[in-house]
C-alpha cells in the first residue's frame, strides 16, 4: 500500500463523511472497519435526527440529577452502573465543572455553530448527489408538561443560539401541527424547530459508501486494528489481525473505542461510553400516523417517523461497553410510545419491532475532538455523543482541512484536542 493513502479507522458516519471529505480534496483514502459492513455500530439506528436546536450537551444540571437518581436503575431515563463509578470518576468531574452556567452556554453555543455549518453541508450533498434517505424537512418539536420548563427552553435558544426559527407553541398550537398528540392530558406546549431535520443515518451512510466507492476510495470490512504504530513521534503503520499497514497520516474515527486504540499510542481522549437504545416499528398500513418527529422532554425521548416506519429512541445509560439488551430498557420504551402515541401503540405488531443499542463516544465537555494529536499524522475525529450525525458532514470538513493543511472554513479552536 502507498505510504501516500490516508487511513481512516471507522466506517460509521464520521469515518465515510471524512473518507468523501478528503476524496473532494484530491487525497487516496482507506477505510478500515471492523464489523461486516459500514455503519452497523452507533450509526445504525439512532434517533435519526439532525438536530442543531439540541446543541446543549448532556451535562445541565437538571440531566446531572437524572443520572445521579437513575444509578443502579434501569427504568430511569439516564442512570449509571456503579461498576462504572471507579472509571468515571475522573471525567466525571471534568464533566460536572463544565456544567458551570458560563461555560454551558459557550460550549452549547460552539456546538451549534458546527451543527449549522454542518446541516448545510448534508444538504449539499444530499441535493448534488440526489441521495435519499426517509429525509424530512419540517423541523422537529420538543414537548413539555411544564409551562415554567417550556419558557425556559425557549429562552435559552433565544439567548444561546439567536435562533429566529424556533417558535413557542401552546397546547393547540401543539396538536395543530401534530394532531396525534391529542392524547397527552397534561400536555403544556412546545418548541418547534423549524431549521431541524431527520432522516435514516443508516441509509444515508450507505449512499455515503456508495459516493466514496465511486470517487476511488477503498474500503475494507472485518478489519479488527491491533495497534497504531508510532515511531518517534510520528504514526508509522496500522497493525491489523491480518496485515501491517504502512501510514503517515491516520484519523480515528471510532467512536467510543476511540479511547482504547489512543491509549496504545500514548494519546488520553477523555471520552466514555453513554449506551442507547431504539425500537423500530413497521406503520405500513396504518392511517393517520405521526407526521413530525418529537423530543419529549420529561422523558428523555425521541420519536421519529420514517417512510413505513416509526422509531423510539432515548436513554443514555454510563455501563462501559454492556451490549446487553436489557428487558427494562424495551419495557421503558414501549411505555414510552405507549405514554406519547396511545393509538398509534394499539394498532402495532409489538412482536415485530427492531431492537437496537450503541454506545455514543461522550467527551467530558460534550465537544468533539477534532484535530491532530501531538503524535505527528495522526488525526481524531471522535467524541460527538449524541449529535453523530448532526456533527458528522461539518466535522468531517475541519479535519480534511487540517489534514491537508489548510485553513478552516469555521473557527475548529473549540474542537482541537489541546483546547
Amino acid at each position: 500500500m502507498k505510504e501516500d493513502q490516508i487511513i481512516i479507522i471507522g466506517g460509521g458516519l464520521l469515518g465515510l463523511a471524512t473518507a468523501n471529505a478528503l476524496l473532494d480534496r484530491g487525497e487516496k483514502v482507506l477505510v478500515l472497519e471492523r464489523s461486516e459492513e459500514t455503519a452497523l455500530e452507533t450509526s445504525f439506528a439512532n434517533a435519526g435526527m439532525l438536530t442543531p436546536s439540541q446543541s446543549a450537551p448532556w451535562n445541565s444540571p437538571p440531566d446531572i440529577a437524572r443520572i445521579l437518581s437513575g444509578i443502579g436503575r434501569k427504568d430511569s431515563p439516564m442512570t449509571l452502573s456503579v461498576k462504572q463509578i471507579p472509571s468515571l470518576f475522573f471525567w466525571g468531574i471534568k464533566f460536572m465543572f463544565y456544567s458551570r452556567p458560563q461555560s454551558f452556554e459557550r460550549i452549547s453555543r460552539e456546538i451549534f455553530s458546527l451543527a449549522n455549518y454542518s446541516k448545510l453541508l448534508t444538504k449539499n450533498i444530499r441535493d448534488s448527489e440526489n441521495i435519499r434517505y426517509d429525509e424530512s424537512t419540517k423541523g422537529t418539536m420538543k414537548i413539555f408538561r411544564d409551562s415554567e420548563r417550556l419558557q425556559q427552553s425557549f429562552d435559552f435558544s433565544k439567548r444561546i443560539y439567536g435562533d429566529s426559527t424556533t417558535k413557542l407553541l401552546n397546547r393547540e398550537e401543539v396538536i395543530d401541527l401534530e394532531p396525534q398528540l391529542k392524547e397527552i392530558k397534561d400536555l403544556e406546549g412546545g418548541l418547534h424547530y423549524r431549521s431541524d431535520e431527520t432522516g435514516d443515518a443508516y441509509k444515508f451512510c450507505k449512499a455515503l459508501e456508495d459516493i466514496v466507492r465511486r470517487k476511488g476510495g477503498r474500503i475494507l470490512v472485518k478489519t479488527n486494528i491491533k495497534k497504531i504504530h508510532v515511531n518517534k513521534g510520528k504514526v508509522n503503520s496500522i497493525v491489523t489481525e491480518r496485515a501491517v499497514l504502512r501510514a503517515r497520516r491516520v484519523i480515528v474515527c471510532a467512536g467510543s473505542w476511540s479511547k482504547d486504540l489512543l491509549n496504545d499510542s500514548g494519546i488520553r481522549i477523555p471520552i466514555r461510553p453513554v449506551k442507547g437504545y431504539s425500537l423500530t416499528y413497521d406503520t405500513s398500513g396504518i392511517n393517520d400516523k405521526p407526521k413530525i418527529s418529537i423530543i419529549d422532554e420529561g422523558v428523555h425521548i425521541a420519536i421519529t417517523p420514517f417512510d413505513n416506519r416509526i422509531r423510539v429512541a432515548g436513554t443514555a445509560e454510563f455501563v462501559g461497553f454492556d451490549e446487553e439488551i436489557h428487558p427494562k430498557r424495551i419495557k421503558y420504551l414501549n411505555a414510552m410510545l405507549k405514554l406519547i402515541y396511545p393509538d398509534l401503540y394499539s394498532k402495532i405488531d409489538l412482536d415485530e419491532g427492531e431492537v437496537w443499542q450503541g454506545f455514543r463516544p461522550m467527551s467530558a465537555d460534550g465537544l468533539p475532538f477534532i484535530g491532530e494529536t501531538r503524535v505527528k499524522g495522526l488525526f481524531v475525529n471522535t467524541g460527538h455523543g449524541q449529535l453523530g450525525w448532526t456533527l458528522a458532514m461539518g466535522s468531517a470538513d475541519l479535519i480534511a482541512d487540517h489534514v491537508i493543511g489548510v485553513e478552516t472554513q469555521i473557527d475548529s479552536k473549540p474542537y482541537l484536542m489541546n483546547r
